[in-house]
């Protein structure tokens, strides 16, 4: 008979609790890498294959000066691409037929990665291409190059420079050289510089936008601007512009966000992106001036009045003293040259304010009487206009909420009534105060929503596609990503192609951007002897020393179009009429 203390009616004993055992090192990085190891590898890879790829412009053994080496050295390097882009897009397909959902994963972030080093890589080998047989940087120590040069030597002889221009170039350039890297001569560091801007420009955009989108978009919206403003005689600006736009965008959204973090998180956020808007200031600032007033306005729009308006005011307090560390200093000097005026008139200056289209890489343009540039394709529209208006709509209409969608609409409707405003005062101030460089900025932006507007759309119809196409269980594998990375690859190549094309070098005569190369194998080499590719075989001494040149205000400026002149009374006198 069973009792109730029998074995078999006994309630079990209770299980003893195990001891809490403490996490070790080993435990608490394998999360770490498995999070952090992916985003490493897409940092790796985009940098080294862009840098890589530049690299390997030094072997292209073409003429640059005769139209037949230009052709061949350029076929040279899309062969090259092609085969690269290859291997990265079969290696995409196999993980989509073959691999798992990881692999997958992992090899569209990483052949993303590849796409956006190897397009702006070619824009940077295309440049080794242009410059080869010269030390010496493009357009030599003409133009923007003067100043930059003279400063570092300044900043090499006395470890500073009075000036109010943005200091990160000049001194690096100054201490690099004064360390003795550059052999005593900026501009020997110059040229490479300005060809690691290039080549860095994709994966810094790329990477920029991976902080808000996932690799393909990322890829869409970081490559496409970024490849639009190649600049490679200045191309620390375009650089600083496709980066911002994706920062405003990450800070929008941890603005949002700032409740959830912990208040160690929250600031840590926020001095970080202080810190990297601090570093590209100093890098150049135009684009965070224009900027401001349409971030200001979203960061109402995002602030967490509700859940937590300590916390956010927290983050933003974070993110100003991280600028203000880095940056705090240049502000101040900026801050203290307002009344500098800028009078530089060029044809961009007299173009027609609302023109938003292709600007020519040719000095013929603005030479010929008429006005540039002319009727477009709709309504005085150039074709560009009309698509990234229409991206625009469709940008607003599907992704007002999103934080990726208002930065870029930040930006440009901040740089657009900033624009008009300098434009309308430019005639009583007598001053351009360099509005026109405001037109990178909303053409960046604008392609930015284009793109941004294709990739909301496909996200919409994506789910109905799916529907459609739905064969069962045993539904095939798409191939999205080999095709939009064989898309982007191939427009990055033809964009890159083309602007390496323009900015090979060409006589003066003919006021091509090709000029600027032209001007580099002029000068003699440290030896003494002329650059190879010099035109004669003759050329001159570098200069020394580079002096700034700056020029003095004046009180009524010189900007008219060369064939017409404004006499002392306001009145214009045709000096060149139409053929």
């Amino acid at each position: 008979m069973k009792t109730a203390l029998s074995p078999e009616t006994a309630a079990p004993a209770p299980a003893e609790r195990p001891a809490p055992s403490r996490r070790t090192p080993q435990d608490l990085a394998g999360p770490l890498v498995r999070r952090w190891a992916p985003a490493a590898g897409e940092c790796a890879v985009a940098v080294l294959t862009a840098l890589g790829f530049t690299y390997w412009g030094l072997t292209v053994a073409n003429s640059p000066i005769t139209r037949v080496g230009q052709v061949s050295g350029l076929s040279n390097l899309q062969f090259r691409l092609a085969v690269l882009v290859l291997v990265v897009v079969a290696v995409v397909a196999w993980a989509t037929v073959r691999g798992s959902a990881r692999v997958r994963a992992l090899t569209v972030r990483l052949a993303a990665a590849a796409v956006a080093g190897l397009t702006t890589g070619f824009l940077g080998a295309g440049q080794v291409f242009a410059l080869r047989g010269t030390p010496w940087p493009l357009n030599g120590p003409y133009g923007d190059n003067n100043r930059i040069l003279g400063w570092a030597e300044e900043v090499m002889h006395t470890g500073s420079m009075d000036a109010f221009y943005p200091p990160a170039v000049p001194y690096l350039l100054g201490y690099a050289a004064k360390a003795g890297f550059l052999d005593g001569q900026p501009a020997f560091g110059l040229k490479w510089l300005f060809i690691a801007f290039v080549a860095l420009t994709g994966p810094a955009a790329y990477l920029a936008w991976r902080m808000c989108l996932k690799p393909l978009p990322a890829l869409a919206v970081g490559l496409l601007p970024a490849l639009q403003q190649t600049l490679p005689h200045k191309p620390y600006s375009p650089f600083v512009l496709v980066l911002i736009v994706p920062l405003i965008a990450k800070l929008l959204l941890w603005l949002r966000a700032s409740p959830r973090f912990g208040r160690r998180g929250t600031v840590g956020r926020g001095a970080l992106l202080g810190v990297l808007f601090g570093l590209l200031f100093l890098i150049y600032s135009g684009w965070h001036l224009w900027s401001l007033p349409g971030v200001l306005i979203s960061a109402l729009f995002f602030f967490p009045w509700r859940t937590g308006p300590l916390r956010g005011l927290l983050f933003l307090g974070s993110a100003l003293g991280g600028f203000l560390l880095v940056a705090g200093v240049y502000l101040r000097v900026l801050l203290g040259a307002t009344s500098t005026r800028d009078q530089w008139c060029s044809g961009y200056t007299l173009t027609e304010p609302a023109y938003i289209g292709t600007t020519p890489l040719s000095g013929l343009a603005w030479d010929e009487p008429g006005e540039y540039p002319g009727m477009g394709e709709f309504s005085g529209l150039h074709m560009y206009a009309v698509v990234v208006l229409i991206g625009l709509g469709l940008a607003v209409a599907l992704g007002l909420r999103k934080a990726v969608v208002v930065a870029p609409l930040a930006c440009f409707g901040s740089a657009w009534l900033i624009r008009f405003w300098l434009a309308g005062h430019m005639e009583a101030d007598q001053q351009v105060q360099l509005f026109p460089r405001t037109i990178m900025q909303i053409q960046v932006t604008l392609t930015a929503l284009a793109v941004l507007a294709c990739v909301l759309a496909v996200g919409k119809l994506a789910p109905l596609v799916r529907s459609l196409a739905d064969d069962g269980p045993r539904r095939p594998r798409q191939f999205t990503a080999v095709g939009a990375l064989l898309a982007l690859a191939l427009a990055g190549g033809m964009i890159g192609s083309f602007f390496s094309n323009q900015y090979l070098p060409t006589a003066p005569g003919e006021k091509l951007a090709g000029s600027l190369a032209w001007n580099s194998h002029q000068f003699r080499k440290p030896d003494g002897s002329c650059p190879k590719y010099a035109d004669g075989d003759t050329c001159r001494a570098y200069p020394k020393r580079n002096v700034v040149h700056v020029s003095k205000p004046v009180d009524t400026m010189v900007c008219e179009f060369p064939w017409r002149k404004v006499t002392s009374d306001g009145s214009v006198k045709l000096l060149l009429t139409q053929p």
